[in-house]
């Protein structure tokens, strides 16, 4: 709940923080990319089932096969569709929200000293989020894919969709706190610090993915929401 109650206070926070700035640079880019990859969804799901369906040599049961081919590429398409932009929206924005991040926590702590800014620092900044996302995305996919052929035995999908959001939740909320971690702990302390908190991490992204569902207006309002709870709970939690 921590990780919820996160959201409440960033939705009071956005005239205390001038958030309506961010809204603006980062909701043109979510925009963008989250029609891409909603169009390409589309297309792909409705090409997958019709492959699935077509090496179905057989007449009999073909209507049952059709439904069971619909439904799971449907699972399928939208798992991935939300995890490419999901991945693509914590890389792309993540100067914005990273600047963002330390603007809110200098407002919210008068005693915290930003690092000043130095090519060596962007260099450092920038191989610090390549290791987290390359880690964090290969361990999301291998479990994902698991999950995912699972599903495909008949009755699984209605255990394995939930599973396979909540651990998509968990590295939605690793993603979003690492924009205020990263000031903060190094990569391997910010592993051990999720770990630690890994209930409220998974309410962080819960609501983040929940905010992507949202047509339109999710892409745009995710990134900003998402940096600021996250940066709000990091800041009231911290442990460094």
């Amino acid at each position: 709940m921590n990780g919820i109650v996160a959201y409440l206070k960033a939705i009071n926070g956005i005239g205390k923080y001038r958030l309506l700035k961010y809204f603006l640079f980062s909701g043109i880019i979510s925009f963008i990319i989250a029609g891409a990859v909603s169009t390409a969804s589309v297309y792909l799901g409705d090409s997958l089932g019709d492959w699935i369906q077509g090496i179905y040599p057989w007449d009999v049961g073909s209507g049952i096969i059709g439904q069971i081919t619909d439904w799971t590429s449907g699972i399928v398409i939208f798992v991935l569709g939300l995890f490419s932009l999901k991945y693509l929206l914590l890389i792309v924005v993540s100067p914005i929200m990273s600047y963002m991040s330390e603007s809110i926590e200098r407002q919210m702590n008068e005693d915290y000293e930003a690092p000043s800014f130095s090519i060596s620092s962007l260099l450092s900044d920038l191989m610090r989020s390549i290791r987290i996302n390359v880690r964090n995305l290969s361990k999301e996919l291998l479990i994902t894919l698991v999950l995912l052929i699972i599903g495909f035995f008949p009755g699984a999908a209605m255990v394995t969709t939930p599973l396979i959001f909540l651990v998509q939740a968990y590295y939605a909320g690793f993603g979003i706190l690492d924009y205020w971690m990263e000031r903060h702990y190094r990569v391997g302390d910010s592993i051990d610090y999720v770990r630690d908190h890994r209930l409220d991490a998974v309410g962080l992204g819960a609501v983040y993915l929940g905010l992507l569902l949202v047509p339109f207006l999710g892409a745009v309002i995710a990134p900003v929401l998402g940096a600021t709870a996250a940066t709000i709970y990091g800041v009231e939690n911290d442990e460094y």
